[in-house]
């Protein structure tokens, strides 16, 4: 798709890239603005490509004669504890800030009850501390219990996602071949997930710094508003090529350490 007329006009460098996804060789462009920028102002390119990688992960399983039970009216999954990282906790409350009157306000409201909801059984005082959620085991008991209350997501609207294009890249991610009616009682023996190579959803939690080594920081999606109304205007910059670069040696980290487990000599992504 091509860039907006105005974000066409911007001087920008153009990244060729070249990646392998299992056994295929994925090759996509970017046009990463010139200029200094947030690693909220990023998040479009980094969703489009997180798309391309995970679009060749579902056409893989379903050559392979699997379908995709995920459908626009099903939205079990939308009750599940979101994890999101700093910058897509700016980007969405933007997103909120930025929409017509009633529906800012629709929104605001539905945050407003999750929250209240939350705070009700005792879990908003934990999920405002998620680094205490250290070890995956921790980190599946806090998402049963929230899951358990079967809270939709303030973003929610006649069950599908009403920031669709937006969405975060954790949702992207989450794809199932199982029965779309498993999802309702999610478990190790009931969910079959399409398989990725990698995701770029825990590469951005470590991602904050621009450089990715800092710890991996996420916080819950009901917290966006509330994180970013503190914190946003206190997001670092940095030249927009440079943190792109920098994300694309994450990926190609990310992508040789998945090729090795799989037996597979390491190759990319190349510029």
């Amino acid at each position: 798709m091509p860039p907006p007329p105005e974000e066409a006009a911007r001087p920008a460098v153009v990244f060729k890239i070249e990646m392998v996804v299992g056994e295929h060789t994925l090759e996509a462009s970017a046009r990463v603005p010139d200029g200094m920028m947030r690693l909220a102002d990023l998040l479009p390119i980094l969703q489009a490509f997180d798309d391309a990688v995970v679009g060749v992960a579902a056409d893989k399983v379903e050559r392979a004669g699997r379908a995709i039970s995920c459908r626009a009216g099903c939205g079990a999954c939308c009750r599940q504890l979101v994890p999101i990282s700093e910058a897509e906790a700016v980007h969405l409350a933007e997103l909120v800030e930025a929409m017509p009157g009633q529906r800012r306000a629709a929104l605001r409201g539905r945050f407003d009850q999750t929250l209240g909801a939350l705070a009700a059984q005792g879990l908003l005082a934990r999920l405002r501390r998620p680094a205490a959620f250290k070890t995956l085991a921790a980190r599946r008991r806090i998402g049963k219990e929230y899951f358990q209350l079967g809270l939709p997501c303030p973003f929610l609207e006649e069950e599908s996602c009403g920031v669709h294009p937006h969405r975060p890249l954790a949702c992207r991610e989450y794809l199932v071949t199982s029965a779309a009616e498993n999802c309702r009682h999610p478990g190790p023996d009931t969910i079959e997930k399409v398989p990725l190579p990698m995701k770029f959803s825990e590469i951005l939690y470590t991602f904050g710094d621009g450089f990715g080594a800092q710890a991996t920081r996420w916080l819950p999606l009901v917290l966006a508003p509330e994180w970013a109304a503190r914190r946003a205007r206190r997001q670092p910059v940095f030249p927009g090529p440079q943190l792109f670069s920098n994300f694309l040696a994450l990926v190609s980290q990310a992508a040789k350490q998945a090729q090795v487990q799989r037996g597979v000599p390491p190759d990319l992504p190349k510029e």
